[in-house]
């Protein structure tokens, strides 16, 4: 394979810093951290950097329970 066509294949991230993580799932870095304690996500450490296992956050995201929102109906302005 040559260097130019290995350039092009795709590859998913097994590793990201604590602020990627955080964007990943939409929480706080303070929640990450929180998240790491409780053993709910994977971290490890490479050369002092904490880092976190990228399949740890598709494993915790996937046992999120189902958001139940009811719809919630307005009136229109004109019939306030």
């Amino acid at each position: 394979m040559h260097e130019a066509a290995a350039s092009k294949i795709p590859f998913q991230p097994i590793l990201c810093s604590i602020p990627q993580a955080s964007a990943m799932i939409g929480r706080g870095v303070t929640a990450i951290y929180g998240l790491i304690a409780d053993q709910k996500i994977r971290a490890v450490k490479s050369s002092g950097r904490t880092l976190i296992v990228v399949e740890s956050l598709h494993d915790y995201v996937d046992k999120l329970q189902e958001a139940k929102i009811r719809p919630r109906y307005r009136k229109p302005p004109r019939m306030r």
